[in-house]
C-alpha cells in the first residue's frame, strides 16, 4: 500500500468556497437593509403638453351655469316655496225627490215641511226620516193612523211649495174618521196661522160627508158642498192657484168661489186637526199630481 495522503479534489474545494460565498453575502445583505432606514422615493410630477391654437382658429368659451338652489343669496329677500295645490274632486248631490211622486218609491222628499215646527225628523237619502206626524209613504200613498186621546185642538200635517202658478190635485180615501178632520189646503206660508184656504172634511160616515172651505188664519167657513154618497169613501180635490188667488173644484164638479192667498211662494198642505178628547182618523192621500206654468 502506499504511504502518501489522499488529496481532495480542487473543484469540490472550489465549489464549496462558492456556495458558503453566497450565503455569506445573502446574510449580508439582509441584515444591512434592516439598519439602514428606507429613504423615500420622491413624487412623479407629470406634466402636461400645452395645447397653442393654431393660427385662424380661437379656443371655444365654456360657460358654466349655476344649479338653482334653494339657498337665499346674501342680501336677498328670503322666500317661502308655495305649498302644492290639490284640487278637490267635483262632488255630485242627488236632487231630493220631486213632491208627489216620491210617495211611490216609500219616501217622504226633504222639500216637505212637517208642522208643527217643533217636528223635525232627520233626513236620510234626501227623504224624511218615517213616521214624520204619524205619516207613512208606501205605493203612491201617504197613510196615517191616529187613536189617541188629546188634550187640546192641534193640527198636524205636511207643506209643499208650489210653483207660481198652476194646478195641484189630490184625493183623501177614509176608512175611519171619529172627533177628527181632514185638511187639504193651500197657504201663503208653511204655517197655517198665515193667510190660506183649507178644504175640511168633518168627522162622520165615510161614505156620506159634505166638504167645507174655510178661509185662514181662524177657520172661518165660508161654503160647503151638498152631501156625497162615495163608495169607496174616496174625495177628490183640485186647486188652482196663481195671481194671488186660489179656486177649488170638488169631486170635479162642484167650484168654489177663488179666495185671495197672496204670496211669492205659495204652500200646498195636506193633513188633519185632532179636537180635545178621543181622536180615530184612519185615512190616506194619493193621486197627488202638481202642474206648474
Amino acid at each position: 500500500m502506499s504511504a502518501s495522503p489522499k488529496r481532495i479534489d480542487p473543484s469540490i474545494i472550489a465549489a464549496f468556497i462558492g456556495v458558503c460565498g453566497t450565503v455569506l453575502v445573502a446574510l449580508i445583505s439582509i441584515f444591512a437593509n434592516r439598519l439602514i432606514p428606507e429613504t423615500p422615493q420622491p413624487q412623479q410630477t407629470l406634466t402636461f403638453p400645452t395645447w397653442t391654437a393654431s393660427p385662424g382658429i380661437t379656443p371655444a368659451t365654456i360657460t358654466f351655469t349655476p344649479v338653482p338652489t334653494d339657498t337665499v343669496q346674501p342680501g336677498e329677500p328670503s322666500s317661502t316655496p308655495a305649498p302644492p295645490t290639490f284640487t278637490p274632486e267635483p262632488t255630485f248631490t242627488a236632487a231630493p225627490p220631486a213632491i208627489g211622486s216620491d210617495w211611490a218609491n216609500g219616501c217622504i222628499s226633504m222639500l216637505w215641511r212637517p208642522y208643527p215646527e217643533t217636528v223635525q225628523p232627520p233626513v236620510i237619502n234626501n227623504c224624511l226620516s218615517e213616521p214624520v206626524n204619524l205619516f207613512f209613504a208606501a205605493d203612491g200613498r201617504l197613510t196615517f193612523l191616529v187613536n189617541d186621546r188629546f188634550e187640546d185642538t192641534q193640527v198636524y200635517g205636511m207643506f209643499a211649495p208650489l210653483p207660481a202658478s198652476g194646478t195641484a190635485s189630490v184625493k183623501a180615501f177614509l176608512r175611519n174618521l171619529q172627533d177628527g178632520e181632514i185638511w187639504m189646503g193651500v197657504f201663503a206660508e208653511p204655517n197655517i196661522e198665515s193667510q190660506g184656504m183649507v178644504i175640511v172634511i168633518p168627522p162622520g160616515d165615510v161614505s156620506n160627508r159634505v166638504l167645507v172651505q174655510k178661509t185662514m188664519p181662524g177657520q172661518v167657513e165660508i161654503q160647503q158642498t151638498q152631501q156625497f154618497a162615495q163608495n169607496p169613501p174616496l174625495y177628490d180635490v183640485v186647486f188652482e192657484f196663481g195671481n194671488g188667488a186660489v179656486r177649488t173644484l170638488i169631486l170635479r164638479d162642484t167650484v168654489f168661489d177663488a179666495v185671495p192667498v197672496v204670496s211669492a211662494q205659495q204652500w200646498l198642505f195636506v193633513g188633519y186637526q185632532v179636537k180635545k178628547g178621543n181622536n180615530r182618523i184612519d185615512a190616506e192621500f194619493l193621486d197627488l199630481v202638481i202642474t206648474g206654468q
